[in-house]
């Protein structure tokens, strides 16, 4: 699981693009279910199929562009933080009192 959460952090690109793209997605299921509330040359069963459809769509976005974001911020901390961990040396980790000056 460590390993997919780095993964997922290391393309920013990719999770800028994810969140873009969720985003869209989200806004187009909030306008489909904005058009379903006042089509009323629809009949009702219609209308509620598409104010599900909408409110699948927007769930969709949603996860999209958390997954992205997540990618952007929470796992390049983690990242960032499991790499430090391994890189530091114990004998990094003592202060050299020869720098003072």
């Amino acid at each position: 699981m460590k390993k997919r959460l780095i993964k997922l952090a290391e393309d920013p690109r990719l999770n800028l693009k994810r969140v873009t793209v969720g985003t869209i997605i989200f806004f187009v299921g909030a306008g489909m279910l904005l058009w379903a509330e006042g089509a009323t040359h629809l009949d009702p069963l219609r209308q509620e199929l598409v104010a599900l459809l909408s409110l699948i769509t927007m769930g969709i976005g949603a996860s999209l562009g958390l997954l992205g974001y997540l990618g952007l911020s929470a796992f390049r901390i983690y990242r960032f933080l499991s790499s430090d961990v391994k890189k530091r040396k114990p004998s990094e980790t003592k202060t050299d009192d020869n720098d003072d000056n």
